[in-house]
């Protein structure tokens, strides 16, 4: 993956997310969907979590629920980092949309960082573009 493909924040967590950005481009390639799912490091034992909810596409409450686990992992192990990965579309100041792979880690310590990676599906192939940050709104 191309050097500007991780702020400079994220580097701690680097084989972490570009592990979740390869898994959300198979995902995207075979289907053009992606289901929310997390990936957790638990003293450096990397396991991948899907949500309970069965069916053809993503539903409500997928999220929350890979959030929830999450945050139980965190309280039985000290050493934890947990991404939550899931795709939303976003629009830029300008007004624009765009599709979007969106990380959100949580360490040990119950920090959350969430970074964006927009992208664009041409011919069953994924192309990235620069990640960013964002300010969110109370």
């Amino acid at each position: 993956m191309k050097q500007n493909m991780m702020l400079k924040e994220n580097i701690p967590y680097a084989n972490l997310i570009y592990s979740a950005l390869d898994l959300c481009k198979i995902m995207l390639a075979k289907s053009a969907q992606l289901f929310p799912f997390a990936v957790v490091s638990i003293d450096n034992d990397v396991q991948c979590v899907f949500s309970q909810f069965e069916g053809e596409s993503a539903q409500a409450g997928m999220i929350e629920e890979l959030q929830d686990q999450i945050s139980n992992v965190r309280l039985t192990a000290s050493n934890t980092i947990g991404i939550l990965v899931y795709a939303a579309t976003v629009s830029n100041p300008n007004g624009n949309e765009s599709d979007a792979l969106v990380i959100s880690i949580t360490d040990s310590s119950g920090n959350n960082t969430i970074t964006l990676y927009p992208y664009t599906l041409r011919d069953n192939t994924v192309e990235l573009s620069s990640p960013f940050t964002c300010n969110f709104l109370d």
